[in-house]
């Protein structure tokens, strides 16, 4: 094959391949990802995360020194089955103490329980001459936790199941009615029982 041969196949190669370098597309450098914090999983349509259970109360605690003694009545009514809702008692400061060393005034007594009246039963009248059901029944606490602030009760009845209360106190309301002020809502919270969950405000009695 003679030299002007070869050089003239060479040519053409050379203008082939510049042609297809022309011809590639340009390739854009990908962007720099981001370190930050890693995306969370997204859930699938149509699904609700389920909360976290709350922690179950235990223990009995009651805030040492603190009066909150008297009679906490619900300022609508309440009721679950045939069973209403009479009252949120509590006791004096003593009780409590006394109650959280174990010492029992009595296996139907405790400084914080709830008192229920079955309103299918017969009534009658006591000394007050107040009308009462003859057939109540009155929860006591298998967990409690009583602040200025805050009461918590746990509980359970054959008949009412389990049973708690979690609420709010105004301490400041409670000094206005303990000092002889006009009735106003001291407590208010959910009162579970049955599987029902009603809020409910409560005022205060001092008792007679």
């Amino acid at each position: 094959m003679s030299k002007r041969l070869l050089s003239a196949t060479a040519a053409i190669l050379a203008a082939t391949l510049a042609l297809a370098s022309c011809n590639k597309p340009t390739q854009e450098p990908s962007a720099p990802v981001s370190p930050g914090q890693p995306t969370p999983p997204v859930a699938p349509p149509g699904h609700v995360a389920t909360p976290a259970p709350a922690a179950r109360l235990t223990g009995f605690f009651h805030q040492p020194g603190l009066n909150l003694f008297g009679y906490y009545f619900p300022k609508a009514p309440v009721q679950f089955g045939n069973f209403k809702l009479r009252q949120l008692h509590l006791g004096s400061p003593e009780e409590f103490a006394s109650y959280e060393k174990g010492q029992r005034i009595s296996p139907n007594y405790a400084p914080v329980m709830l008192e229920f009246d079955d309103v299918t039963s017969p009534q009658r009248e006591n000394e007050l001459g107040q009308p009462y059901h003859e057939v109540s029944r009155r929860v006591l606490p298998t967990a409690y936790r009583i602040t200025s602030e805050q009461l918590s009760f746990h509980g359970r009845d054959d008949v009412l199941g389990e049973v708690s209360f979690d609420g709010r106190i105004d301490a400041k309301a409670l000094e206005r009615v303990q000092a002889g002020g006009a009735e106003e809502t001291v407590l208010d919270g959910a009162l579970v029982a049955m599987g029902q969950k009603p809020n409910r405000a409560f005022v205060w009695f001092g008792g007679d």
